[in-house]
């Protein structure tokens, strides 16, 4: 089967990529922005100061061959990811990111009629015109959708809750999340949801998302993600004396953001003794704001951190939590488990029900401080349980490589090819 993976930006759509081209099902991998010979990225990633020029650089696949991707809306790629860094541009960058899209899909969709391909993968709130295009035009190429995050219609319900409930980082949350009440974007997402034949989806989370807004489960197959088991190696657990003589370090990754959770995290924290333990929050914030200027004192931010330099930041933790209140399969979540860090993580992380049945840490719901304080200061009574647990997590982790994703889409391709167009909806 000639297959196309389509992204304008990113994401996971790299491994996906590079997993077809294994079982030698990929045609051509297609975006916008990436750094190969003669590209714009390249000419642009040279001008770049710092932590920019090395996230340019990293813009590949080390999988994929040079010959195996293709390019279009380059420039328009680049400005987006310009208006997304730049401080005076960031209000357009809805507008340029939507544009964006739908220029390079109809791109995409012309390439595929031309060099007649079996099936084209894209990637939710990318375009509707793609599948739209390819519907109408050319019904024979198989339309599906790689779900990387619960549908948009079935998280606003859950936002919709979070305001009454957090009305503190309200503002933050309808700012991070305003588009899930721009109708605009819900027509987008609807129309995604109508013009897709199968739905390739990472967790049961996203699953029961689609379940919700009408999609037929015979529509979609789940294909959980992986982690690189040997950059976010094992970590060396200290004595269990010595966890008892000081703070249990509790680390957090995902950015502050209310999406994320973080209000009941940090809540949470503040009903701890300093004594007792310590949080770590890594990722992008601004610290001026006014709803984080009570945590300050309690809760070390980070700031944004490189990928590269996560697993040594991991390792100086000892447990992690997650309290999002939507995922569609935490990659940081595996990576924390993957070095031996036993878990807290909500029941909407995408990965609850396996940490909860394997016993790698504690599931807890969605929206509750106290349920996040009782289990910090369950590892604060019982340290030697960070042990035990850590190394659960490091086991299921390993269930959970880019090997076993590799498998289980080589699996999915091939029984994809073999009942095309078995369902229609």
């Amino acid at each position: 089967m000639k297959i196309i993976v389509a992204h304008p930006a990113q994401q996971h759509s790299y491994r996906l990529a590079a997993a077809l081209k294994k079982s030698g099902q990929l045609y051509k991998y297609v975006t916008t922005v990436y750094y190969k010979p003669h590209s714009l990225t390249k000419i642009v990633a040279a001008i770049l100061p710092g932590k920019f020029k090395t996230k340019a650089s990293h813009r590949r696949c080390a999988e994929l061959e040079d010959d195996d991707v293709i390019q279009f809306c380059e420039g328009e790629g680049l400005l987006k990811l310009l208006a997304l860094n730049t401080p005076i541009l960031r209000k357009k960058y809805r507008q340029i990111k939507y544009h964006t899209a739908d220029r390079f899909a109809k791109k995409v969709a012309d390439y595929a009629l031309a060099h007649k391909v079996d099936a084209v993968i894209c990637y939710d709130d990318c375009s509707p015109l793609l599948f739209e295009q390819l519907r109408d035009t050319a019904p024979h190429i198989l339309r599906i959708m790689d779900m990387s995050a619960a549908n948009l219609l079935y998280m606003r319900a859950i936002y919709e809750d979070d305001l009454k409930m957090a009305p503190t980082f309200s503002s933050i949350l309808l700012n991070e999340r305003r588009s899930v009440w721009d109708e605009r974007n819900v027509d987008r997402t609807k129309r995604e949801l109508e013009a897709t034949e199968r739905f390739l989806v990472a967790s049961e989370f996203v699953r029961d998302s689609l379940l919700f807004s009408g999609i037929k489960e015979n529509q979609i197959s789940i294909c959980p993600y992986g982690v690189d088991v040997e950059r976010f190696a094992q970590k060396e657990y200290p004595p269990v004396n010595q966890l008892k003589s000081r703070a249990i370090r509790f680390v957090y990754v995902g950015g502050v953001k209310e999406l994320k959770g973080i209000y009941y995290l940090l809540e949470a924290f503040l009903q701890i003794p300093k004594e007792q333990a310590e949080l770590t929050v890594v990722g992008g914030c601004n610290l001026e704001m006014e709803e984080l200027k009570k945590y300050v004192h309690r809760v070390r931010f980070t700031g944004s951190v490189l990928h590269e330099k996560m697993p040594e930041l991991l390792k100086e933790n000892d447990v992690f939590v997650f309290p999002s209140l939507g995922e569609g399969q935490s990659l940081s979540v595996l990576e924390a488990a993957a070095c031996g860090l036993p878990l807290i993580v909500s029941v909407n992380s995408g990965v609850g029900k396996i940490v909860e049945k394997m016993g790698a840490g504690f599931l807890i719901p969605i929206q509750s401080i106290d349920a996040i304080r009782e289990k910090i200061e369950f590892f604060i009574q019982h340290p030697g349980q960070i042990i035990s647990m850590g190394n659960i997590a490091r086991e299921m982790a390993l269930r959970y490589t880019w090997a076993a994703y590799d498998a289980r889409i080589k699996d999915w391709a091939e029984k994809a090819e073999a009942n095309t167009h078995e369902y229609k909806p």
